[in-house]
């Protein structure tokens, strides 16, 4: 098992109704031609979870952003439902057709792309107000950061009360950032979206995993090919 490190961002939580859940997002038509279109030749999957096959087709002849929220326990310590485990053997099937099988695989979840990332995320979380990762950020300010611990901060004073708790377990990975500071704004986000702007400033092959529980969630951060030792349960 793979160390892990956990940075409390805050340690304050409550639900809110501010905001409203995400849209499901139009993926662009240069991203449907790069990727969403584009056929992968053999994709197998043996006694694989959702995460461990999203994972390597993220990383496949068809690269792609990831993120990828788990189911949340209902407190910390707790198990949710174990994941399953599944065997896929598809040729010749696009990245779209591939998504739209794992997910049929295991109906727990869903998919969109927002920004040239694939967001895989529980089907029940889709009309949650007060889910974190549909939360909205009138605007999003990043001030010559240089690591993504400053840029899950900068969420955590822009959001509108009341506080939510974040968290980024260090699972192994490399999740480093360009040397020179980085300045931006974005405006009216989801916290999801803001967290996609984040990863996809580490570059091209860079994912993350929301997961734990609904009183305690982290983050991980990581780039594909790296397969992050999480669970879809509680944070370890």
């Amino acid at each position: 098992m793979r160390a892990c490190t956990i940075a409390l961002i805050c340690f304050s939580w409550c639900t809110s109704s501010f905001g409203q859940a995400n849209t499901i997002s139009v993926p662009t038509e240069s991203f449907e031609r790069r990727v969403l279109s584009q056929e992968v030749p053999d994709f197998s999957v043996t006694r694989g979870t959702l995460l461990s096959s999203l994972e390597s087709l993220s990383s496949g002849p068809v690269p792609f952003r990831l993120g990828f929220e788990g189911v949340l326990s209902a407190k910390f310590g707790e198990a949710v439902e174990p994941d399953p485990h599944f065997d896929l053997h598809l040729q010749n099937k696009t990245v779209r057709e591939i998504l739209n099988a794992l997910c049929f695989a295991d109906p727990r979840y869903t998919w969109s792309v927002e920004d040239a990332t694939v967001n895989v995320y529980p089907r029940a979380s889709v009309d949650d107000m007060n889910y974190l990762p549909n939360r909205r950020l009138n605007k999003f300010e990043l001030k010559g950061i240089t690591n993504i611990d400053q840029g899950l901060l900068a969420i955590y004073h822009q959001l509108p009360p009341p506080e939510e708790q974040i968290g980024h377990a260090q699972m192994g990975g490399d999740s480093s950032y360009p040397l020179e500071p980085w300045t931006a704004t974005f405006e009216a986000l989801t916290v999801r979206q803001a967290i996609n702007r984040l990863v996809a400033h580490m570059g091209p092959r860079a994912c993350w995993t929301f997961h734990g529980s609904r009183d305690f969630r982290t983050f991980t951060f990581f780039r594909s090919g790296f397969q992050p030792d999480v669970g879809t349960g509680a944070a370890k």
